[in-house]
């Protein structure tokens, strides 16, 4: 089996050969699905989110992974469907001849599309997980070469970069379609926040290497920031999702029952999801590679079909969304976070914005009642 490697992109005015005319048309967020597409019902998506669910475990990958390339096909109108590779599969195209660890790509030349990552030797966080609880991640890995695929039939969005296109736009791109498929999942009902919440840990800890250089695809918040902008092109700000709400587009939140004494104090209290990067446990070499990282033959090269990269470069940050409770005191318009470092705090001292978002829709205006 060849050594793969992470291209180094000397072909990169090769890859800007997507016709002009396929070049995506500015889409905003906020706006929904990108114009002409045909979406799936939500029956189809909750569809496959019952077979994660309870769908036999023999052999429970396979299927998933087959339901879900033809849900992401119908997803995005594509006038093509690449060709699903899994482990010990033949392949054609990009110098690869048969699919295995640690492999997770596109190749344009042959339409083939692979999957082949093991998690658990991947990502730090998925061992000891089962096949069941990891295939939300495996739904994600699929969906980012799904939009390697879609970026060269469709455009790049809001990424599209003109004759400036470098590797980093074209994975921004990809994670960014990621965002948009798992936000109308969400929208569906077919994902539930937590399930994206702990889906999103581990795919932060799937970001690319905290390195500069001609093939460098982006620092793992970069990849955060354009999955999240993809995500909230199918949400609202406010919108119910379940029990939870969308505050902001990195928080979540859902209200804890009112007690006697919360209304005698005047206030609020939440479970909250936030998303934080923690940089006080950086290490000197890089954990991982793959997906987020990494894994697209986008660029055409038959000697560099990518897999997993070696470990290198720089120590890299924790980016989580956290599980907290958040208090909101109404009469001092200040609020408290569990389990950081401060004490109460003004809510425009939030960072996140979500202490203002609850107090302009929870709390009394002035002279109002509680």
């Amino acid at each position: 089996m060849p050594r793969f490697r992470r291209a180094l992109a000397p072909l990169l005015l090769a890859a800007l050969g997507a016709p002009l005319h396929l070049r995506a048309q500015p889409w905003a967020p906020g706006q929904g699905p990108p114009p002409g597409l045909s979406l799936p019902t939500k029956a189809e998506a909750q569809q496959l989110e019952q077979l994660r669910l309870n769908g036999e475990a023999q052999g429970l990958r396979e299927r998933y992974l087959r339901e879900a390339h033809t849900l992401l096909h119908r997803f995005w109108s594509s006038t093509q469907q690449p060709k699903l590779l899994l482990p010990g599969d033949r392949a054609e195209g990009c110098g690869v001849q048969r699919i295995a660890h640690p492999m997770a790509y596109y190749c344009p030349p042959s339409q083939e599309l692979a999957m082949a990552l093991n998690l658990r030797k991947s990502v730090r966080s998925a061992r000891g997980k089962t096949d069941r609880e990891l295939l939300l991640l495996d739904l994600a890995v699929l969906a980012h070469e799904w939009g390697h695929h879609v970026n060269r039939e469709q455009g790049r969005g809001p990424f599209k970069g003109g004759m400036g296109l470098t590797v980093k736009q074209e994975e921004l791109a990809a994670d960014w379609r990621t965002g948009v498929f798992l936000g109308w999942m969400l929208n569906a009902g077919a994902l539930s926040v937590d399930d994206f919440t702990q889906t999103a840990n581990l795919m932060f800890e799937m970001g690319d290497y905290e390195r500069l250089a001609q093939q460098h695809h982006g620092y793992p918040k970069d990849r955060f920031a354009a999955l999240t902008r993809g995500l909230t092109s199918q949400l609202q700000v406010g919108q119910h999702l379940g029990e939870w709400r969308i505050d902001t587009a990195e928080t979540f939140s859902r209200p804890l029952q009112r007690t006697a004494e919360d209304r005698q104090l005047e206030r609020r209290r939440y479970e909250v999801r936030r998303f934080e990067i923690d940089r006080s446990q950086q290490i000197a070499t890089n954990l991982i590679g793959g997906l987020l990282g990494a894994a697209s033959c986008v660029w055409g090269n038959q000697q560099q079909c990518l897999g997993m990269a070696s470990q290198q470069g720089k120590g890299r940050a924790d980016g989580t969304y956290t599980q907290r409770r958040l208090t909101l005191h109404c009469a001092s318009r200040s609020f408290d976070v569990s389990d950081d470092d401060f004490d109460p705090q003004p809510v425009d001292r939030d960072g996140k914005g979500q202490a203002a978002v609850l107090l302009e829709r929870d709390c009394p205006k002035p002279g109002g009642v509680s």
